[in-house]
């Protein structure tokens, strides 16, 4: 019996047709009392904009009462919050690529902690990358392949991990046009598969980068 990989593995060649992730948030685990919290624009640890400029919100608290909250963006400007309970801050500019804003909690003792979100500026333009391959003709064994039905693309924003796919029902396409894609790095492995359902192992990957 023919197993799940009895369909011939096949090149993947990409041809690039060009027409930002995270948010992470850490705390200065200093000895304190001092508390700080982001609130807005999100209260998760992962965060993409197009937005040239981001609003933060939040919140801060100690015994000795909060002194100033204050920010910085490591890719270039500073500044300090509206507020010290309740703080909010407009207008952060922000570059393409990633930012590092960290906001720091003082209190009136002088104490302080922080926390700091990582934030990618997508150029706002989503780009397109175009597959092409050569169709199977023989199985694992070498056997003919005398009914391919079609191919699956894989793809995602890390090497092996796909999140996507496409389904292509037609076994005479050999090329495919992924659109839709943002700014960053993108991932993408080909699969064939037989009328019977059986599909082939995974292509060679291949990369490509979206500005």
């Amino acid at each position: 019996m023919t197993n799940h990989r009895s369909v011939a593995r096949h090149a993947l060649i990409l041809t690039l047709a060009m027409t930002l992730t995270s948010c992470l948030s850490d705390s200065d685990e200093s000895a304190t009392d001092v508390s700080l919290a982001i609130t807005s624009p999100i209260s998760t640890s992962e965060m993409d904009t197009t937005d040239p400029t981001v609003s933060l919100a939040g919140t801060a608290s100690s015994d000795a009462g909060i002194y100033e909250v204050s920010w910085s963006n490591d890719r270039g400007g500073e500044g300090v919050a509206d507020g010290t309970d309740s703080w909010q801050t407009n207008g952060v500019a922000l570059v393409l690529g990633e930012n590092k804003i960290t906001v720091t909690a003082e209190d009136v003792a002088g104490e302080t902690t922080s926390q700091s979100l990582i934030i990618h500026r997508e150029s706002g333009e989503n780009g397109s990358v175009t597959l092409a391959w050569n169709a199977p003709t023989a199985r694992i064994d070498g056997s003919p392949l005398t009914n391919l039905a079609g191919y699956k693309i894989y793809y995602g924003r890390m090497s092996g991990v796909y999140d996507y796919e496409v389904e292509i029902d037609n076994p005479g396409v050999s090329n495919y046009v992924v659109e839709d894609l943002v700014s960053g790095d993108w991932y993408f492995a080909l699969a064939a598969y037989d009328a019977n359902g059986l599909e082939s192992e995974h292509s060679n990957e291949v990369a490509q980068n979206i500005i």
